[in-house]
């Protein structure tokens, strides 16, 4: 897939309303979904507005970027890797979900967590890598599907953390660049990441409520594809065909991989609780 950063340039009023929005729980608009002619912009406020041309057999893509003045190159890499690739990817009939991923230590399988936004999924992923778990991904859920194994792939070896969970995981000492932005945290003897792919065994859905008890529930066929949906990227909502096809292969990965609601306390002394009773849930699913 070919992508080119442009000069930044004001993000100008577009003169129509956007097709579909993401929106965070708190009420902020993250993109906004428009068509202009025969392509389409997706714009990050703030940030960045990409355009997206569709070749000529509708799944090569041309994307262009174009930064606000002030966004700095790792703001528009890491929306360019962690939005725009998977929405193209579910668009041309891949499978990836909005999540983190760990490679449980000692055995043949990894697992996934899927959440909202600072719903604690990259949290996880970095605890767990402390304790020997290597990480795969911190944004997004890659999957690659043979003969009924579900293939993580791995993507940067990096975790992004806000400052509260750097500290965290790193020490009360850790330096941050900026207190409202996530921190690049690159792998390493700290860290470990998983370089290969690894079959994908267990998703976890991170409950809303963030002062819930701790429990693990697992989702019934119909209310596991209820719960994982939200979490997919879909670039164009009125595209019906591509639709019925994102659906199946939802449906399919449900069937498939074991699912599983998790709640708990965001409390970080609630962590290694919390990661003892995944990994007893995985050893004796």
């Amino acid at each position: 897939m070919d992508w080119e950063a442009k000069s930044p340039r004001p993000q100008e009023a577009l003169g129509q309303s956007p097709y579909d929005r993401w929106v965070a729980p708190n009420g902020t608009c993250m993109a906004e979904f428009y068509r202009v002619d025969d392509r389409y912009l997706l714009r990050f406020p703030g940030q960045v507005d990409f355009s997206v041309q569709p070749g000529a057999n509708g799944d090569a893509h041309e994307v262009t970027g174009w930064p606000v003045p002030g966004c700095e190159s790792d703001q528009l890499a890491n929306l360019y890797h962690n939005a725009i690739e998977p929405l193209l990817g579910n668009h041309t009939g891949g499978l990836f979900l909005h999540g983190s991923a760990v490679r449980i230590e000692g055995g043949e399988g990894a697992i996934a967590f899927l959440g909202l936004s600072r719903g604690g999924k990259t949290t996880l992923a970095g605890a767990f890598a402390r304790a020997g778990h290597a990480f795969m991904t911190e944004d997004v859920i890659d999957l690659d599907c043979e003969e009924g194994t579900y293939w993580l792939q791995p993507k940067r070896s990096k975790l992004r953390l806000f400052s509260d969970s750097a500290r965290h995981l790193m020490g009360p000492d850790t330096k941050i660049r900026d207190e409202d932005r996530k921190q690049d945290i690159e792998a390493g003897d700290e860290f470990p990441f998983a370089s290969a792919p690894v079959a994908l065994r267990q998703i976890y859905v991170l409950g809303s409520d963030h002062n819930a008890p701790l429990s693990i529930m697992r989702f019934s066929l119909q209310e596991a594809l209820g719960a994982l949906m939200p979490h997919a990227f879909i670039l164009d909502v009125e595209d019906k065909a591509r639709l019925r096809g994102h659906f199946t292969r939802m449906a399919d990965l449900a069937q498939e991989i074991g699912c599983y609601a998790l709640d708990y306390t965001r409390d970080y002394a609630e962590l290694p609780r919390v990661m003892d009773a995944i990994l007893e849930n995985y050893r004796t699913r």
